[in-house]
């Protein structure tokens, strides 16, 4: 039996069999679990689709989740998953497909026999395989304007036409529908013949995770699985490389979606999947990616080139990999991109006369063998898809350890990967909207523009003599030095006299208020600082929002050489936007923590003093392009949100008039409003984890004293305001995709149910539960309105509830998208008359085990306290007490509910829709709303001011929540 590398504290069982039809399984027993789940990874991806039928794997996906021989019903694998807590999903890769679901953990055995059904006897019903092509080129739709998928395929379309790396894996109505037809080919048949091709069990990995003894999983499984059958096949092999010398040595220029300036230097190299005990290119990744002193970003961002870069390896298949050094460039970056990819082999060409050295990896080794030894625990569902991952690359006893630790130091595979980063040996993407319009180039499936060129010898002969010791780079690149924020206490604390069931109060003043609570669930020496400097100084106005914003982007700069050598050391650091104030969240191991945390409130204190022109020009250049691209880039469902968030929440600016405030501000601007945020700030704190209450207070009182603000006026405490809608009356924004060249349109909508209690709260909740797998199911797969269908609860400004249906769709204009919600609204409420006492039962149970649900880590548990001190609740038991309440409703209750906000004569009814037209149907844009109040896109200010305001929720006292 294989003895499993297992982290030390983890106190999960682990078991791996081979069935009777060589499916290996990896069994994990969780007796505290919530949840069961299972993932089966197959090794087979697009690359294996027929010539002729690009995207069949991928289609295939998506049809085994349409009935099988033993559960015919189209949806009974999702209903099952839904009504028992359950969810599930799967992707398609180049050289394998992942399923996975999660469930209940009472339920892991009946969705298990579902689940395995997939690979036993899927159906493919005509019907079936007819609507889901649907899907399929709804998703591609959805994905035509992200540059992501534009120059991942166009690195594809670039490698040579042999090479299966070549191919479109996406698939869409040309490829799976109408190229099929021309050519005569079934593609049920075709489904079919992949299916039995590829489709074996010795080329099958699966995880199951469960509540159950290990020999009650083995058994479970054994009987389900050992049906699955066993062809004895290999998998498939691609030997080679795609790119050939003649496709290397090239520049490739891009026109982007988004506004971006980006280089990105792709090396292929061999396999490295076999190296995981040493990990070569986590080696070279974490040198070239550094950004400490010495590194190559460092030198770009003193010289204004640069604002971001990344490092590491691009692509992993079985037959070769690819590792690229990504770089976010300035205008004047983008210009020299030539000395900045000499910089990067000059860097390079240090790497190779130093030669490996074994202090780096002996470091990086600490590190990632101690965050194996603390690993904290993932959901259930995430934990299953990667492991299941995992066993076709690693060795049975690493399945766990193998993509954490560090093994074995071997500088001949580090040397050998290094020799492949040569001039000759490398595609240059340049990425930038000046192309646009001089390059003769598009690519077949996505239609992005671009030339290729080889590149410039002189360019190769400088770039192949580049030397670090060169005098124009003033000995500015060099190794880094060694990391003093490594952690080696990793004691617990004990805290026998603290009350452990939520967050007490530790300090509460004018100035501050500090919640603690030390972990007593996980038992793992990591620590959570959370912290919100309050003050309405950030939301006045579009250029305080856009101040706010670039303080903290400032910030980050002002603090990368410490918080990068924090983050090697698993010490991370994170600062952002809140709707009242500034965010500031640090996390990792408690034993240096105090330190970082000591920097970056030095840092808050100096950034007026430190900030310079040259820097504020690049954040500013950096924080417009963010903007333009939320415009531009982001999928048009953002912008519906952003719309609809725009409506009803006062504190909400148009994205338009922040990009007009940003042209206009200067340093002096953000010195001044610096200063005016510190000087009068509120600030709330959550200290949580491995620390004592002396230890938390010091914490607080670091920041709180250093940061040496005024107390703050009542007046200068935000107050964020949610637009109450009037009963029955129904309101439409509409307004035309930002992108023009977007072809999906979007319907998002909010039944306003307001202010909440406990009890309407959960009333809404299993509401939203009990719609959610209908809809998906009708709007979706049946009526396949558009790949996004998806239905919740959301929550504007600190507590008022609606719910939300959301659509996005490349083939229906949003009023018909809105006529289909309305009449799945009226089915739906049959569906509940109908509905009978046990499956009522069994849903409001997956809701009350869902709310009930244990925290898996010590994130996901501050993340909760967290909500509810924002929100300023401090109902720090509110799952529990939202899931008593669902346990006393009934069906009468839930209808009642229905009619009086949902239904379409509801008396207090208050429904929002915004409308965002993409360019297959903008002409329909003009076409008369009936019976509905119409707010112009220039008219959401007027909207507001005209509308009443939900009362702020009342003060609660927490002077009995004090430690």
């Amino acid at each position: 039996m294989t003895s499993l590398d297992i982290s030390a504290s983890d106190k999960r069982l682990y078991r791996v069999v081979t069935l009777s039809n060589k499916l290996q399984c990896l069994l994990i027993s969780d007796e505290t679990t919530d949840k069961g789940s299972a993932a089966m990874d197959v090794r087979v991806g697009h690359l294996s689709d027929p010539d002729a039928l690009p995207g069949l794997a991928h289609f295939l996906e998506h049809m085994l989740f349409m009935g099988s021989a033993k559960y015919p019903e189209e949806n009974e694998y999702n209903s099952y998953l839904s009504k028992n807590g359950g969810s599930s999903n799967a992707f398609t890769d180049t050289e394998d497909t992942n399923y996975y679901f999660d469930v209940n953990a009472d339920y892991l055995e009946g969705a298990l026999d579902r689940f395995a059904q997939f690979f036993i006897e899927p159906l493919f019903l005509e019907d079936s395989v007819e609507r889901e092509v649907c899907a399929v080129d709804s998703e591609n739709a959805k994905n035509l304007q992200n540059d992501f998928w534009r120059i991942f395929q166009l690195q594809k379309s670039l490698c040579h036409e042999d090479h299966p790396f070549h191919k479109f894996g996406s698939g869409n109505f040309k490829t799976l529908r109408d190229g099929p037809k021309d050519l005569g080919i079934d593609l049920r048949d075709e489904l079919l013949k992949f299916h039995e091709q590829f489709y074996s069990a010795n080329v099958m990995k699966l995880v199951v995770l469960g509540k159950e003894s290990l020999d009650e999983l083995e058994s479970m499984v054994s009987g389900i699985f050992c049906l699955i059958p066993n062809k004895d096949i290999d998998s498939p092999q691609f030997p080679g490389t795609p790119y050939r010398p003649e496709d290397l040595c090239k520049k490739v220029k891009v026109v982007p979606v988004r506004e971006v300036r980006t280089c990105e230097i792709i090396f292929p190299m061999r396999e490295v999947d076999s190296l995981y005990k040493n990990k070569p290119t986590s080696y070279l990744s974490h040198l070239l990616g550094h950004e400490g002193p010495g590194s190559i970003l460092a030198l770009l961002k003193e010289r204004g080139w640069a604002n971001e870069l990344s490092a590491g390896q691009s692509r992993s298949c079985s037959d070769w990999s690819a590792f690229a050094v990504s770089i976010d460039l300035t205008e004047e970056g983008i210009e020299r991109v030539d000395e900045v990819v000499e910089i990067v082999f000059a860097y390079i060409s240090m790497l190779r006369k130093s030669g490996p050295q074994k202090w780096v990896f002996d470091e990086t080794s600490e590190v990632a063998n101690c965050s194996f030894r603390f690993l904290s625990k993932r959901k259930p569902i995430s934990y299953t898809c990667s492991l299941a991952g995992y066993m076709h690359l690693y060795e049975p006893q690493h399945f766990l350890s193998g993509p954490y630790k560090l093994f074995e130091y071997d500088p001949a595979s580090i040397e050998e990967c290094l020799s492949c980063f040569t001039p000759s040996n490398l595609l240059l993407i340049v990425t930038q909207k000046k192309f646009e319009g001089e390059t003769k180039l598009s690519e077949k499936w996505y239609g992005t523009e671009y030339d290729i060129d080889v590149i410039d010898e002189n360019c190769v002969s400088q770039w192949l003599e580049a030397c670090s010791t060169h005098e124009k780079y003033n000995g500015n690149l060099h190794l880094p030095d060694k990391n003093d924020l490594i952690s080696t206490d990793f004691d617990i604390r004990e805290e026998l006299d603290v009350p452990l069931d939520s967050p007490r109060l530790l300090m509460d003043s004018a100035k501050c208020r500090v919640w603690y609570k030390p972990d007593n669930v996980f038992s793992l020496p990591k620590l959570n600082v959370l912290v919100r400097m309050k003050s309405n100084v950030v939301t006045e106005s579009p250029e305080a929002a856009v101040l706010a914003l670039l303080w903290i982007q400032v910030l980050d700069e002002h603090s990368v050489e410490f918080t990068y050598m924090a983050s090697m050391a698993s010490l991370h650091c994170n600062f952002s936007n809140a709707t009242d104030g500034i965010e500031l969240h640090l996390s990792g191991y408690n034993h240096k923590l105090n330190i970082l945390l000591t920097k970056v409130i030095g840092a808050i204190n100096e950034l007026h003093e430190k900030l310079d022109d040259s820097l504020f020009e690049r954040i500013k250049d950096k924080v417009s392009k963010r903007y333009q691209n939320f415009l531009l880039g982001s999928q048009p469902y953002q912008h519906a949100i952003y719309g609809m968030d725009l409506c009803m929440e006062v504190n909400k600016f148009s994205m338009f008039d922040k990009i007009e405030a940003i042209s206009q501000l200067t340093t002096s601007d953000l010195k001044a409003f610096s200063k005016r945020f510190l000087s009068r700030v509120f600030v709330e704190i959550l200290v949580h984890g491995n620390s004592s209450p002396s230890e938390a207070q010091n914490i607080a009182t670091t920041i709180v004293d250093r940061l040496a603000s005024r107390v703050p006026f009542a007046t200068t405490v935000p107050t964020p305001r949610v637009v109450q809608l009037k009963d029955r009356v129904e309101y439409v924004h509409r307004f035309a995709g930002f992108n023009p060249n977007n072809p999906n349109n979007v319907l998002q909508t909010l039944f306003q149910i307001g202010i909440t209690d406990l009890k309407k709260n959960s009333v809404l909740a299993l509401l939203a539960h009990l719609v959610q797998e209908p809809a998906f199911d009708e709007l979706r797969t049946q009526e396949q309105l558009g790949y996004i269908v998806h239905t919740s609860v959301k929550t504007n400004g600190p507590n008022i509830k609606s719910l939300m249906f959301l659509i996005q769709s490349d083939s229906y204009e949003p009023q018909h998208l809105n006529d289909r919600v309305e009449a799945f609204i009226s089915r739906f409420r049959e569906r509940l008359v109908a509905m009978d006492e046990e499956e009522f039962q069994s849903n409001a149970s997956a809701v009350v085990e869902e709310f009930l649900e244990k925290n898996k880590n010590l994130a996901e548990e501050s993340s909760k306290y967290w909500n509810v001190i924002n929100n300023k609740s401090y109902l720090f038991r509110r799952f529990q007490l939202l899931a008593a309440e669902i346990e006393k409703l009934s069906k009468a209750q839930i209808l009642q509910f229905f009619d009086r906000y949902i239904a379409k004569d509801g008396a207090q009814r208050k429904k929002i829709s915004v409308q965002v037209f993409g360019s297959n149907h903008l002409e329909k844009m003009g076409e008369e709303v009936v019976d509905a109040v119409v707010i112009s896109n220039d008219n959401t200010v007027d909207f507001k001011q005209g509308m009443p305001l939900f009362p702020l929720p009342p003060t609660v006292d927490v002077t009995g929540m004090k430690l």
